[in-house]
Formats: structure tokens, C-alpha cells, sequence
């Protein structure tokens, strides 16, 4: 485990008596990939209803956002949204083997500097704490191979070690903030059982029936061309599946083990995903993320809930759209402190009555802007990702374009016609175009050495070419 001694947390900051954060990030989970959100398109039909019980119950007792959107669909780039409250033209992180750039503030510094104790706990090494996200954690225990050499590990192993570091704290310790990430839904999708076979076709005994190694790549060939076996569509989509259910289950064994040690008496938890997935919906990018902007690889889940007698999170349901840069100043505002990393989202959070309807033009939620992050650019006097896909949504509207292949900006999800239609869709343009005038400068620091080969091992370097042949 790595971080500063609990010693020089407590010469630090005062501790002070204050409600407990969990911060839960499932990589690569798709909204729809949890059944309070609704069945992952493409399930045999023997799947089981209810995938995942226990963030379904989460949800039951707490707030779920309906419509809630990632800036970009890649793991480093999405989490330092999160922990930073920052986008990517203002945090500079363009896609996975960027550090942060320092003295860039986080989450955890905030609520180190205000006397919590920052644990996080790693399920990948794309989260490598040289890449600037371990800051103000007092531990970062990114240490994911430790036995076995590998690059990425199972959530129970993420369970296993985050409460072995929380019961390394002393009785006196302050209250607590722990960071958990699970990425076992990241291709390639390896569910153990009785995952793998609850969520398999009955009776399937094809090619993706015992393992997906090398074989993906023609599948998304097959997809592409019209040609793919619906069952074994059927079939890759219950692995992924499975491995989100599988996961829930572990997060369910987090909350336990957290609540036997009483540090859910008074605390918030909070879920949330990095980005989505793509599945054989997406004809041109099916089982990957990272070119595309569309609602199956950044429409993520978030789900909040507060425990303890004095209830600091409403239950139901958001219907308002929102974006992941109001999670690190929402948290700030929910523990009592004053938000300094951004907008919050806390008009749609608190106890009481809300009105969190959108409503075009009159009542507009904030602009979410989304960029993907492939195909790699290579040299460029710009930004990395301004070439790339890019989506701008405001309540229902939703706003795509695509300068590098030429796709004209392109309005859903609204029912105006005629001039009203144009009008809107040249107004979001504007502001999509906005977005892009403040960027920060091209990046070329591509990761070498160790890194290069942590991020080739999981899949995120492909040639500059194909888009197609990652996540």
C-alpha cells in the first residue's frame, strides 16, 4: 500500500466529527447494465430479471439519476472528472497514460485538508498512482499484481483489501473517506461462476461458451457486417453482464463489511461508473469505448444514499440530466463543507421537495459536454481530442458531431420541428463549439516504459488506424 503515514494525517488538520464517504467506481458499466436502470439489450431471454440485487436496493433506499453522463468514455480521463470536478479541456487529461497535472486539487485533498482519512483502494493499474489521482489519500493502494504479476484484479480482492486498510485505522481514527474501483467489467469479460452460467444462453455450447480470448475481434467484424450469430451476440453479452452482477454482489460485501464496523452509522455512499460499454447495438463499435459519444458508452449510473438518523440525500429518483463534473463539490456540500471544485448538484440531492424537470428553453439543465478519446492522435498544434466525436446535451437535446469523419452536427431527443428544430440545434453548436475554443495544449507525453506495457496489457493500445480494435 502506498501513501503518507496516519501519523502525519493527524499531525495535520484537526480530525473533526463528520459523516463518512464511500466512493464506488464500477470501470466500463453501462446505466442499463443495472436492472434499476432497465435490461442490457441483447440478453438471452432465460436471463435472470435482476442482475444486480444490491445496488437495485441502494437504489430503492436512496436517489438514482436517470439521466447522468460521463465527459469522456475512458477510465483516467472519466475518474479525474470525477475526483477533480473538472472536464477534460480544464483538467488536461486526454485519455489513459496522461498524469494530472500537479497542484491540480482533488476530492481527497479537499477532505484530507478538512481532517478525513483518505483511503483509496485500486481494481486496475490504469489508475497508477504516478498518474496523479493518488493525491491526498493517505493510502492509494494501487498494487494490483502484488501476487500474481497481473495488471488488473477481481472485486473481491478489492473488498479483501479495502477493509483490511480500513481495519488498519486506529479506534481514534478520523471519519472516513474510501475510494473503491472495480473493473471487472472491462473486456475481456471473465465472469467466475455461477456468474458466467446464470447469464449464459440455456444450452449454449459455442465458441465464447468457455473463454473470449482472441475472438472478439471477429465477432465485431461478424456485427459489423450483418453477420454475427445472434447467439453468440447472446452469449458475450451475458458474459459482460455476468461480470456486472458479479460485481454487484462484491459491493454488496463491501457495505456489510462496512456496516459490521459501524462506519455506515452516519455516512454517504456514493456509485457511480467511469463510462459504458458498447454492444452489438452499435454496429460499428460494438464491445468497445473510447471513439463514440452516444448514450451507450457515457449515459453511466450514479446512485447516492445516506445513512444514519439525520438523512442528508432525498430518495427516489433524478429526472433532470446531469454530468459527472457536480460529484466531487456535491460530495463537499453533502459532508458540510463549502463546494470549492466546481458546480454542485445539490438542488437536485437535498431532502425535500425538488423540481428537477428540464424543460426546453425555458428551464435547460447545464450543458454536458462529452469528447471521445479514439483513434489516438499522434502530432497535432491542438488539443488531442478535438478531431474527435463529440456530443453536447442539455435536458432532452442532445447534440452530436464528428469533425474528423465529416458528420454534420446531428439534434435528438427533441420533438421540435421545422425552424424551432434548427434554431436549437445551431444554438447547442454554438456551444459545442465554445466548449472547443478553451482547450489546453496538445499533449505528446505518450507513456513509455512500464506504463506503456500496463496499458498494451489491458487492451488500450491499438494502432492508430482501426478504432475499432480496443475498448
Amino acid at each position: 500500500m502506498r501513501g503518507l503515514g496516519l501519523a502525519l494525517l493527524l499531525a495535520g488538520a484537526p480530525a473533526r466529527a463528520g459523516t463518512n464517504v464511500v466512493l464506488i467506481s464500477l470501470d466500463t458499466t453501462r446505466a442499463d447494465a443495472l436492472s434499476c436502470y432497465g435490461r442490457l439489450p441483447g440478453l438471452a431471454p432465460t436471463a435472470p430479471a435482476e442482475a444486480t440485487p444490491h445496488l437495485d436496493a441502494l437504489a430503492r433506499e436512496g436517489l438514482r439519476f436517470e439521466r447522468f453522463y460521463a465527459t469522456a468514455p475512458t477510465t483516467l480521463s472519466s475518474h479525474a472528472t470525477l475526483l477533480t470536478g473538472l472536464d477534460p479541456h480544464q483538467h488536461g487529461v486526454p485519455r489513459n497514460g496522461f498524469p494530472l497535472a500537479e497542484g491540480v486539487p482533488t476530492l481527497a485533498t479537499r477532505l484530507a485538508g478538512e481532517g478525513w482519512d483518505t483511503i483509496g483502494v485500486l481494481g486496475a493499474a490504469v489508475l497508477d498512482s504516478d498518474l496523479g489521482l493518488a493525491r491526498g489519500f493517505r493510502v492509494y493502494d494501487d498494487d494490483v499484481g502484488a501476487v500474481t504479476g497481473a495488471v488488473a484484479t477481481r472485486a473481491d480482492n478489492v473488498v479483501t483489501r479495502a477493509l483490511a486498510a480500513v481495519d488498519a485505522r486506529p479506534s481514534t481514527a478520523p471519519p472516513l473517506f474510501l475510494f473503491a474501483h472495480f473493473y471487472d467489467a472491462h473486456a475481456p469479460y471473465d465472469p467466475p461462476e455461477p456468474y458466467r452460467t446464470r447469464f449464459a444462453p440455456q444450452g449454449y455450447h459455442g465458441p465464447f461458451a468457455t473463454s473470449m480470448e482472441g475472438r472478439l475481434l471477429p465477432l465485431r467484424e461478424a456485427i459489423a457486417a450483418g453477420q454475427a450469430d445472434p447467439l453468440d451476440v447472446a452469449a458475450v453479452n451475458g458474459l459482460y453482464q455476468a461480470e456486472v452482477a458479479y460485481v454487484d454482489a462484491q459491493v454488496g460485501e463491501l457495505l456489510q463489511g462496512l456496516a459490521t464496523r459501524g462506519l455506515l452509522d452516519d455516512a454517504v455512499v456514493i456509485v457511480i461508473a467511469d463510462h459504458g460499454e458498447s454492444v452489438q447495438t452499435n454496429a460499428a463499435l460494438a464491445y468497445t469505448h473510447g471513439s463514440g459519444v452516444t448514450d451507450d458508452v457515457v449515459r453511466v449510473p450514479l446512485i447516492v444514499r445516506s445513512y444514519g438518523s439525520n438523512a442528508i440525500v432525498r430518495r427516489g429518483v433524478v429526472e433532470r440530466s446531469a454530468n459527472m463534473t457536480c460529484v466531487a463539490p456535491t460530495v463537499e456540500r453533502l459532508v458540510g463543507l463549502e463546494p470549492s471544485l466546481g458546480q454542485d448538484c445539490w438542488q437536485l440531492v437535498r431532502p425535500g421537495p425538488v423540481n428537477d424537470t428540464d424543460g426546453w428553453p425555458e428551464r435547460p439543465s447545464p450543458a454536458a459536454f462529452a469528447e471521445a478519446t479514439r483513434p489516438h492522435v499522434t502530432a497535432s498544434s491542438t488539443w488531442n481530442n478535438v478531431g474527435l466525436r463529440r456530443a453536447v446535451r442539455v435536458g432532452e437535446a442532445q447534440l452530436f458531431a464528428g469533425p474528423s469523419a465529416g458528420e454534420p452536427p446531428m439534434l435528438i431527443g427533441v420533438a421540435e420541428r421545422g425552424t424551432a428544430r434548427h434554431a436549437l440545434r445551431d444554438l447547442l453548436a454554438e456551444r459545442l463549439s465554445a466548449w472547443d475554443a478553451v482547450t489546453p495544449p496538445f499533449r505528446s507525453d505518450d507513456p513509455t516504459g512500464a506504463l506503456w506495457q500496463v496499458l498494451e496489457t489491458l487492451g488500450y493500445v491499438d494502432p492508430v488506424s482501426d478504432e475499432r480494435t480496443g475498448p
